[in-house]
């Protein structure tokens, strides 16, 4: 299901589509599949219940610093009282279209929200491939 990477450097988990599969059909309450890639790969295709955390970069850069709460860059109603009333208690898994974490973009959307999910001692995964 979950496992550690191969490189000792990073310090994220990985979930295997096999294992979201499986997590997904005995947790899937407490999963919250965030896809991070643009409005348009998503519109174009997304794993089922996933939603996309597409922020312009100004709010992005404001996250990161620790100047707004994750919260309060998402518009839908429902999820963001999911995340607020549960947030510590989610599973958080990350994707995009990029393999693993992109170790020289720490700006990236990916990496920005796995360092403050981190922070804020959430449980966090990214999906594998």
């Amino acid at each position: 299901m979950i496992k550690m990477p191969f490189t000792p450097e990073c310090d994220y988990d990985l979930v295997s589509n096999e294992g979201l599969l499986s997590l997904l059909r005995n947790e899937s309450k407490n999963i919250v599949i965030l896809d991070c890639r643009s409005s348009n790969e998503y519109t174009e295709s997304h794993i089922r219940d996933s939603v996309n955390f597409s922020i312009p970069s100004i709010m992005l850069r404001r996250l990161a610093a620790g100047k707004i709460e994750l919260a309060s860059t998402i518009k839908c109603r429902d999820l963001k009282q999911k995340i607020c009333k549960t947030y510590k208690e989610n599973l958080f898994i990350l994707y995009n279209d990029v393999p693993g974490v992109q170790q020289n973009q720490t700006d990236s959307v990916l990496n920005v929200l796995l360092r403050r999910l981190t922070q804020d001692g959430c449980r966090v995964a990214c999906l594998e491939g």
